[in-house]
């Protein structure tokens, strides 16, 4: 597909979601950029922030079916994966069969809402639906619909009654996007919207935008720069950085899947910008969503109050580009 074509309907997408979520622009833009990669998305940010109407927003100008999951701790593995019943003919009462009833994850956009609320064994049963995009129950294998994106949401302020999202879970996140509170004038704007508003009508180039990822893996990156984006994912790493600030403060640091995570997350922002290859720009700008949900806090950093974001943003300023 044509760079330009994907480049303006992602734009036209971006004008669609502003009128649904206000002083939102760098939240809308990395929403854009994880649909244009083909990958999931963790927003993070405080109640009222509009992160389930951006999705359900979202997934209405795609024109894709959208489920929600309200994650609690008593919801299992079925309720989201779905799995064989027992069902009764309607002929005949008598005849029995058992029949595979589909979960929530069969279709195209899946919100798991306040995700970490979910025990960790329910969280487990999408590891392999994000990675895979197939779900395997009773020894058979079903595939997942394409488009298939997961947009979960958790709140950082409250933790009681929560269980942290396992390492092996975040690391299939592209990016964790933090949903700020919108500015003033944003905020004003917020307040005089009517209690019930339509979402989004579909956009007529919504399958340019979702059938991106070929395109995107086409943008140009000199291997000057894919090295430095490795050698930033390494720094993160205790055991093979240089950096001492990184061996105090982390106890583990990204996997080789964040490298892959910021090379085609800067070749996106560089399309969606119009830029002809991927600059040291790209890369800084986009890495601080790609990182800071794959780094692992030590106890000294928790004791300081530091935070991943914090630590992501001095690896950033130490690591040559």
């Amino acid at each position: 597909m044509n760079q330009d074509e994907i480049r303006h309907g992602a734009r036209s997408l971006a004008d669609i979601l502003s009128t649904k979520i206000m002083g939102q622009k760098k939240v809308i833009d990395e929403v854009l950029l994880t649909v244009l990669c083909g990958g999931h998305a963790l927003l993070t940010g405080a109640p009222g922030v509009a992160k389930t109407t951006l999705v359900r927003n979202l997934a209405s100008a795609l024109g894709c079916g959208y489920k929600r999951i309200q994650f609690t701790p008593d919801l299992t593995p079925f309720d989201i994966l779905g799995g064989d019943t027992l069902q009764f003919d309607e002929q005949n009462p008598d005849i029995k069969r058992i029949v595979f009833s589909p979960g929530p994850i069969f279709a195209p956009f899946l919100l798991a809402d306040e995700i970490n609320r979910a025990s960790p064994r329910t969280q487990s049963a999408l590891l392999e639906a994000m990675q895979e995009k197939q779900v395997s129950l009773g020894g058979i294998t079903r595939p997942l619909p394409k488009p298939f994106f997961v947009f979960a949401t958790q709140n950082p302020i409250e933790n009681e009654g929560t269980f942290p999202l396992p390492e092996a879970q975040l690391d299939r996140f592209l990016f964790n996007i933090e949903v700020p509170y919108p500015d003033f004038q944003s905020e004003v704007a917020v307040a005089t919207l009517t209690a019930r508003t339509e979402d989004a009508l579909a956009l007529n180039e919504a399958h340019l935008v979702f059938n991106a990822r070929d395109t995107v893996e086409q943008v140009k990156m000199s291997s000057s720069l894919v090295e430095a984006a490795v050698r930033l994912v390494r720094n993160t790493r205790p055991g093979e950085t240089q950096l001492q600030f990184v061996k105090t403060f982390l106890d583990f640091g990204a996997s080789p899947r964040a490298s892959q995570a910021l090379v085609i997350a800067s070749k996106a922002l560089a399309l969606l910008q119009g830029a002809k290859e991927v600059s040291p720009e790209h890369i800084l700008t986009i890495a601080p969503s790609v990182l800071r949900h794959r780094i692992v806090l030590s106890f000294k950093a928790l004791s300081e109050k530091q935070t991943a974001s914090d630590i992501v943003t001095l690896i950033l300023k130490d690591t040559v580009f």
